[in-house]
């Protein structure tokens, strides 16, 4: 099983938090939806399918661990979701100790087999020494996800294949917002990007003695802007634009800044 097509870095999260057992099942559940892109299965469904496991039976363990699970009918293949919930919340866990760690899977109905090695994979990952640690640790959601990807592949089977690379084009037309887009490229594991300075077309066109009067007629400073360019795994395009749009909301709607990705055929000195 190919681990990186059921757990997405946009449904990992180092923050999360939760005053209780139910609102923490409703924002892992909001986490794992962030991943599906089946308009007929909502977070209400996830949430549902959550609770009522549990109320079979805690999937709360010792040492702050949790693993919440179900199968829901209209799901066609598994995700998982990966939270760190630093003040812990009460998951009546076995040892009676608040739950920090929560590794989340749904699945399709009718795959108990799948799931059963699913579940008893991420037990053996997280009962290895070191890594609760290593997660709780975790400074940003990338960590999280490459800690549980190196264990699985390493120890247990599971393949942690990354897909192809992309290129990763950004244009920022607002300044201000580039400390923001730092910050998320740091948080989703984006470490190198090359920015270059560039100006809108209207700046080129009313030089052209025949346009001239059609752009910039009140005097204003001519529009500048910053390219961001970076090389990323595909399976993180998906990942960084959630991100983004956690911050400014819809980019389709958002006038500062727009995103194209593109495959990358050839590469080299990366």
């Amino acid at each position: 099983m190919n681990l990186t097509e059921i757990i997405k870095l946009e449904s990992c999260v180092i923050d999360m938090k939760a005053k209780n057992k139910d609102e923490a099942l409703r924002k892992i559940a909001a986490l794992l939806k962030r991943s599906i892109e089946n308009p007929e299965v909502d977070e209400e469904m996830i949430y549902q399918g959550l609770k009522a496991r549990e109320d079979l039976g805690s999937t709360g363990f010792a040492n702050g661990i949790a693993i919440p699970h179900c199968q829901l009918e209209k799901l066609k293949k598994f995700y998982v979701s990966l939270a760190i919930c630093p003040a812990g919340v009460d998951f009546d866990s076995i040892d009676h100790k608040k739950s920090k760690i929560f590794v989340s899977i749904i699945g399709p109905e009718g795959e108990q087999d799948a799931h059963l090695q699913l579940l008893a994979a991420f037990s053996r990952i997280l009962r290895e020494p070191g890594v609760a640690n290593n997660l709780l640790k975790a400074q940003a959601r990338i960590n999280l996800y490459e800690e549980v990807l190196i264990h699985a592949e390493k120890n247990h089977g599971i393949t942690a294949y990354k897909g192809t690379d992309k290129l990763l084009m950004l244009f920022v037309l607002d300044d201000t917002i580039m400390d923001d887009i730092t910050e998320t490229f740091i948080e989703y594991g984006v470490q190198e990007a090359v920015v270059l300075d560039a100006s809108n077309m209207d700046s080129l066109i009313s030089k052209v003695p025949l346009f001239m009067g059609f752009f910039n007629f009140t005097g204003d400073k001519s529009f500048a802007a910053k390219v961001v360019l970076a090389k990323i795994s595909a399976d993180h395009i998906n990942a960084i634009t959630i991100g983004l749009e956690d911050i400014f909301g819809d980019l389709d709607h958002f006038a500062g800044l727009k995103l194209l990705a593109i495959d990358l055929f050839y590469s080299k000195g990366f």
